[in-house]
């Protein structure tokens, strides 16, 4: 199956609209639906509002499309038809988020991996129905995970038959990469692109400041504290997201693909990068690592990062910048 990607290009006279539009305060306009699995939002300022609509037809039509690739859940999906025949044909962008996701991968010698399906199905993930697998379950499952097995030809990629793969670690901050691909193209100067907490800012707010953003309280309700954005992406992944409790045990579905197990050295990752989805698979890696090893692989990056963790039954906050 090929879909082929829908045209980013709307024309337009930019010598017009700069002419006619000069000294028009720009509007703010929206758009806003539920993919990947999350609600999705985009705001931006524009000063045209036929072309903001265009630009807006635009995003929806793209971001729709990366949904129907990517969705885990649906029979009709890329990543469907991968896991079931074990090869796939797919067009140039997804060819290219399997080699940045790859990159990830060896950059955090394996703790970020889009074959972690086998695991979370063990785990009752997919299920919805919590289970705590024995260690033959674990490692049958193991043996499936492994992103080295991947490979790309051509036009297709190809996965060892029995793997499984998820793109749910990246896809979200992917989906805000291409949304912004699309508002800068199109001369776009403020926005703030949300999906799922995927969150990228271009620009700076409508108050000409930069975009202040909250990070949650993973033990607590409303904002913990807040960071500020501009031309730059924040990914946030917490335990409080998808998880199950059995005997006081708190078992969060980022899983380690190494130990076949929870992540537990974390109540929330947070990370910041120049675009989301790197920040969106190295908050899930970092998630893994834990608080010191964590911060230690971020410094070594030059990479902003913040956790917060349970310590001694306090909620603690490490940062490196």
């Amino acid at each position: 199956m090929t879909v082929r990607p829908v045209s980013l290009i709307i024309f337009f006279s930019v010598a017009l609209a700069i002419f006619f539009s000069c000294g028009v305060p720009p509007k703010e306009y929206t758009y806003s639906n539920f993919l990947f699995g999350a609600q999705c939002n985009v705001k931006f300022q524009f000063i045209q509002e036929d072309r903001a609509k265009e630009i807006i037809d635009v995003l929806d039509l793209e971001l729709t499309r990366l949904d129907s690739l990517l969705n885990y859940f649906s029979d009709k999906s890329l990543v469907s038809e991968l896991n079931r025949n074990s090869r796939v044909k797919a067009p140039g962008d997804i060819i290219f988020l399997l080699t940045l996701s790859d990159s990830v991968s060896r950059l955090t010698d394996g703790l970020f991996d889009i074959t972690i399906a086998p695991l979370l199905e063990i785990w009752g993930f997919y299920s919805g129905e919590p289970n705590i697998p024995d260690a033959a379950e674990i490692a049958r499952a193991i043996d499936l995970v492994d992103y080295t097995k991947i490979r790309v030809v051509n036009d297709s990629i190809i996965i060892k038959p029995g793997m499984r793969v998820d793109f749910g670690g990246i896809a979200q901050g992917f989906a805000a990469d291409r949304a912004a691909d699309i508002l800068r193209q199109n001369h776009v100067k403020s926005a703030i692109i949300d999906v799922g907490g995927e969150i990228l800012a271009i620009g700076q707010s409508p108050e000409k400041r930069p975009w202040r953003v909250g990070i949650r309280n993973p033990r607590g309700k409303g904002v913990i504290e807040t960071i500020d954005l501009q031309d730059s992406a924040v990914s946030t992944s917490g335990d409080y997201e998808k998880f199950f409790t059995i005997d006081n045990q708190r078992y969060p579905h980022i899983i380690d693909p190494h130990a076949g197990l929870p992540a537990k050295d974390f109540a929330s990752v947070t990370v910041c990068a120049d675009n989301a989805a790197f920040a969106d698979a190295m908050s899930t890696a970092i998630a893994v690592m834990g608080v010191t090893r964590g911060i230690q692989f971020l410094d070594s990056l030059g990479i902003k990062g913040i956790i917060y963790h349970e310590h001694n039954d306090e909620l603690e906050r490490i940062s490196n910048r």
